[in-house]
Protein backbone atom coordinates (compact mmCIF):
# COMPACT_ATOMS: atom_id res chain seq x y z
CA UNK A 1 0.00 0.00 0.00
CA UNK A 2 1.71 3.47 -1.08
CA UNK A 3 0.34 6.83 0.28
CA UNK A 4 1.00 10.30 -1.72
CA UNK A 5 2.33 13.23 -0.50
CA UNK A 6 -0.10 16.10 -1.96
CA UNK A 7 -0.61 19.94 -1.88
CA UNK A 8 -2.15 21.93 0.59
CA UNK A 9 -5.05 22.94 -1.64
CA UNK A 10 -6.39 18.89 -1.91
CA UNK A 11 -7.71 19.59 1.92
CA UNK A 12 -10.40 21.79 0.13
CA UNK A 13 -11.18 19.66 -3.17
CA UNK A 14 -11.84 16.34 -0.37
CA UNK A 15 -14.75 18.41 0.56
CA UNK A 16 -15.95 19.52 -2.97
CA UNK A 17 -15.47 16.03 -4.43
CA UNK A 18 -17.40 14.91 -1.09
CA UNK A 19 -19.97 17.34 -2.28
CA UNK A 20 -20.36 16.26 -5.47
CA UNK A 21 -21.48 12.49 -3.89
CA UNK A 22 -23.58 13.77 -1.85
CA UNK A 23 -25.45 15.69 -4.63
CA UNK A 24 -25.95 12.25 -6.11
CA UNK A 25 -28.57 11.01 -3.88
CA UNK A 26 -28.79 14.18 -1.83
CA UNK A 27 -32.33 12.61 0.43
CA UNK A 28 -30.41 9.34 1.12
CA UNK A 29 -26.72 11.10 2.27
CA UNK A 30 -29.69 13.60 4.45
CA UNK A 31 -31.49 10.23 6.25
CA UNK A 32 -28.01 8.60 6.69
CA UNK A 33 -26.58 11.98 8.22
CA UNK A 34 -29.91 11.95 10.62
CA UNK A 35 -29.41 8.51 11.95
CA UNK A 36 -26.25 8.90 12.47
CA UNK A 37 -26.64 12.35 14.72
CA UNK A 38 -29.93 10.95 16.35
CA UNK A 39 -27.42 7.46 17.23
CA UNK A 40 -24.50 9.91 18.63
CA UNK A 41 -26.92 12.48 20.44
CA UNK A 42 -28.64 8.83 22.28
CA UNK A 43 -25.65 7.54 23.12
CA UNK A 44 -23.79 10.48 24.61
CA UNK A 45 -26.74 10.70 26.86
CA UNK A 46 -26.97 7.28 28.53
CA UNK A 47 -23.94 8.45 31.16
CA UNK A 48 -22.67 4.47 31.51
CA UNK A 49 -22.49 4.11 27.53
CA UNK A 50 -21.49 7.41 26.66
CA UNK A 51 -17.87 6.26 26.13
CA UNK A 52 -18.85 4.16 23.19
CA UNK A 53 -19.94 7.07 20.81
CA UNK A 54 -16.51 7.05 19.57
CA UNK A 55 -17.19 3.32 18.88
CA UNK A 56 -20.29 3.92 17.19
CA UNK A 57 -18.40 6.40 14.69
CA UNK A 58 -15.65 4.33 13.73
CA UNK A 59 -18.25 1.49 12.52
CA UNK A 60 -20.27 3.97 10.96
CA UNK A 61 -17.47 5.61 9.34
CA UNK A 62 -16.94 2.27 7.94
CA UNK A 63 -20.71 2.19 6.82
CA UNK A 64 -20.29 5.68 4.87
CA UNK A 65 -17.66 4.39 2.83
CA UNK A 66 -19.24 0.96 1.75
CA UNK A 67 -22.33 3.10 0.85
CA UNK A 68 -19.71 6.06 -0.60
CA UNK A 69 -17.75 3.63 -2.74
CA UNK A 70 -21.51 2.11 -4.32
CA UNK A 71 -22.08 6.04 -5.07
CA UNK A 72 -18.97 6.46 -6.75
CA UNK A 73 -19.08 2.79 -8.94
CA UNK A 74 -22.84 2.57 -9.33
CA UNK A 75 -24.26 6.24 -9.19
CA UNK A 76 -26.90 5.17 -6.63
CA UNK A 77 -27.19 4.74 -3.04
CA UNK A 78 -29.03 2.93 -0.09
CA UNK A 79 -29.36 3.86 3.64
CA UNK A 80 -28.73 -0.46 3.70
CA UNK A 81 -25.67 0.53 2.07
CA UNK A 82 -24.34 1.65 4.86
CA UNK A 83 -25.45 -1.20 7.36
CA UNK A 84 -24.10 -3.88 4.98
CA UNK A 85 -21.32 -2.34 5.13
CA UNK A 86 -20.73 -2.31 8.69
CA UNK A 87 -21.94 -5.85 8.86
CA UNK A 88 -19.70 -7.13 6.41
CA UNK A 89 -16.58 -5.45 8.49
CA UNK A 90 -17.78 -5.59 12.09
CA UNK A 91 -15.20 -7.54 13.13
CA UNK A 92 -12.03 -5.24 12.17
CA UNK A 93 -13.69 -2.07 12.43
CA UNK A 94 -14.79 -2.86 16.03
CA UNK A 95 -10.92 -3.96 16.96
CA UNK A 96 -10.15 -0.88 15.33
CA UNK A 97 -12.28 0.64 17.50
CA UNK A 98 -11.21 0.23 20.28
CA UNK A 99 -8.47 2.84 19.81
CA UNK A 100 -11.48 5.23 19.82
CA UNK A 101 -12.62 3.56 23.30
CA UNK A 102 -8.88 3.90 24.64
CA UNK A 103 -8.82 7.80 24.23
CA UNK A 104 -12.29 8.34 25.15
CA UNK A 105 -11.27 6.94 28.57
CA UNK A 106 -8.15 8.50 28.58
CA UNK A 107 -10.19 12.34 27.45
CA UNK A 108 -12.29 11.39 30.30
CA UNK A 109 -9.53 10.34 32.89
CA UNK A 110 -7.19 13.63 31.85
CA UNK A 111 -10.41 16.11 32.56
CA UNK A 112 -10.64 14.97 35.36
CA UNK A 113 -7.15 15.00 36.29
CA UNK A 114 -7.51 18.59 34.95
CA UNK A 115 -10.42 19.50 36.96
CA UNK A 116 -9.09 18.09 40.23
CA UNK A 117 -6.06 19.69 39.91
CA UNK A 118 -7.48 23.28 39.02
CA UNK A 119 -9.54 23.56 42.18
CA UNK A 120 -6.93 21.83 44.60
CA UNK A 121 -4.85 25.02 43.45
CA UNK A 122 -7.52 26.85 43.99
CA UNK A 123 -8.43 25.92 47.42
CA UNK A 124 -5.45 24.68 48.65
CA UNK A 125 -2.71 26.66 50.57
CA UNK A 126 0.46 27.81 48.40
CA UNK A 127 2.98 24.37 47.80
CA UNK A 128 -0.32 21.90 49.07
CA UNK A 129 -0.75 20.74 45.24
CA UNK A 130 1.52 20.47 42.17
CA UNK A 131 1.26 23.09 39.68
CA UNK A 132 2.33 21.08 36.93
CA UNK A 133 -0.25 18.82 37.41
CA UNK A 134 -3.24 19.94 34.99
CA UNK A 135 -0.52 21.33 32.76
CA UNK A 136 0.44 17.36 32.30
CA UNK A 137 -3.43 16.11 32.31
CA UNK A 138 -3.87 18.49 29.46
CA UNK A 139 -1.01 17.55 27.74
CA UNK A 140 -1.86 13.58 27.77
CA UNK A 141 -5.88 14.70 26.46
CA UNK A 142 -3.76 16.56 23.25
CA UNK A 143 -1.54 13.22 22.97
CA UNK A 144 -4.82 11.20 23.14
CA UNK A 145 -6.96 13.09 20.58
CA UNK A 146 -4.19 13.77 17.82
CA UNK A 147 -2.85 10.55 18.27
CA UNK A 148 -6.98 8.71 17.87
CA UNK A 149 -7.54 11.78 14.88
CA UNK A 150 -4.45 10.71 13.36
CA UNK A 151 -4.90 6.73 13.51
CA UNK A 152 -8.56 6.79 13.24
CA UNK A 153 -9.32 9.45 10.34
CA UNK A 154 -8.41 6.87 7.13
CA UNK A 155 -8.56 3.54 8.82
CA UNK A 156 -12.40 2.87 8.20
CA UNK A 157 -12.40 3.38 4.38
CA UNK A 158 -9.09 1.16 4.17
CA UNK A 159 -10.39 -1.92 6.10
CA UNK A 160 -13.83 -1.70 4.17
CA UNK A 161 -12.32 -0.85 0.62
CA UNK A 162 -8.68 -1.92 0.99
CA UNK A 163 -9.83 -4.52 3.05
CA UNK A 164 -6.63 -4.56 5.23
CA UNK A 165 -5.91 -5.71 8.84
CA UNK A 166 -7.10 -3.31 11.64
CA UNK A 167 -3.21 -2.62 13.05
CA UNK A 168 -1.85 -2.04 9.01
CA UNK A 169 -4.94 0.17 8.32
CA UNK A 170 -4.37 2.47 11.22
CA UNK A 171 -0.63 2.32 10.91
CA UNK A 172 -1.76 3.76 7.29
CA UNK A 173 -4.07 6.19 8.58
CA UNK A 174 -1.23 7.57 10.82
CA UNK A 175 1.50 7.65 7.92
CA UNK A 176 -0.50 9.40 5.33
CA UNK A 177 -2.14 12.16 7.88
CA UNK A 178 1.41 12.98 8.54
CA UNK A 179 2.90 13.29 5.65
CA UNK A 180 0.09 15.60 4.51
CA UNK A 181 -0.14 17.88 7.40
CA UNK A 182 -1.37 21.16 5.34
CA UNK A 183 -3.83 19.52 3.60
CA UNK A 184 -4.90 17.57 6.51
CA UNK A 185 -5.06 21.01 8.75
CA UNK A 186 -6.56 22.91 5.14
CA UNK A 187 -9.37 20.30 5.44
CA UNK A 188 -9.87 20.42 9.16
CA UNK A 189 -10.20 24.26 9.00
CA UNK A 190 -13.54 24.15 6.41
CA UNK A 191 -14.73 21.30 8.38
CA UNK A 192 -14.77 23.32 11.53
CA UNK A 193 -15.87 26.73 9.44
CA UNK A 194 -18.89 24.20 7.97
CA UNK A 195 -19.30 23.08 11.61
CA UNK A 196 -19.54 26.78 12.79
CA UNK A 197 -22.46 27.45 9.92
CA UNK A 198 -24.19 24.06 10.49
CA UNK A 199 -24.55 25.45 14.42
CA UNK A 200 -25.94 28.56 13.19
CA UNK A 201 -28.63 26.77 11.91
CA UNK A 202 -29.67 25.34 15.31
CA UNK A 203 -28.04 21.89 14.24
CA UNK A 204 -30.13 21.46 11.33
CA UNK A 205 -27.17 21.77 9.16
CA UNK A 206 -25.58 18.98 10.59
CA UNK A 207 -27.81 16.74 8.74
CA UNK A 208 -26.25 17.63 6.11
CA UNK A 209 -22.35 17.78 7.28
CA UNK A 210 -22.51 15.05 9.02
CA UNK A 211 -22.71 12.93 5.35
CA UNK A 212 -20.04 15.27 3.72
CA UNK A 213 -17.12 14.25 6.62
CA UNK A 214 -17.70 10.98 5.77
CA UNK A 215 -17.81 11.65 2.30
CA UNK A 216 -14.81 14.00 2.19
CA UNK A 217 -13.11 11.66 4.25
CA UNK A 218 -13.79 8.83 1.52
CA UNK A 219 -12.42 11.09 -1.30
CA UNK A 220 -9.01 11.98 0.74
CA UNK A 221 -8.74 8.38 0.99
CA UNK A 222 -9.14 7.78 -2.49
CA UNK A 223 -6.61 10.69 -3.34
CA UNK A 224 -3.85 9.43 -0.87
CA UNK A 225 -4.54 5.86 -1.67
CA UNK A 226 -6.28 4.43 -4.34
CA UNK A 227 -5.52 6.54 -7.24
CA UNK A 228 -1.76 6.51 -5.73
CA UNK A 229 -0.39 3.11 -6.65
CA UNK A 230 2.86 4.35 -8.85
CA UNK A 231 6.55 4.13 -8.80
CA UNK A 232 6.68 7.38 -7.35
CA UNK A 233 4.48 7.26 -4.65
CA UNK A 234 5.97 6.60 -0.86
CA UNK A 235 5.24 3.39 0.68
CA UNK A 236 3.25 3.84 3.98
Amino acid sequence: MYTHTVSAHHGSQWIVEGWALFRVRPAVWVALGAIDLVVTVLLSMIPVISDLTPVFTVLWAGGMCAAAENCRTLGTVRVADAFNGIRRHAQPLFAASLVALAAALVCDFATSRMAASFNALALATPGAASASAPWLAALLYAVAVIGAALTLWLAPALIVLERMPPLDALKASAVATWRNPLAALVYGVFIAGLAGAALVTLGIGLIVLAPLAYLSTFAAYRDLFANRRTGADTPA
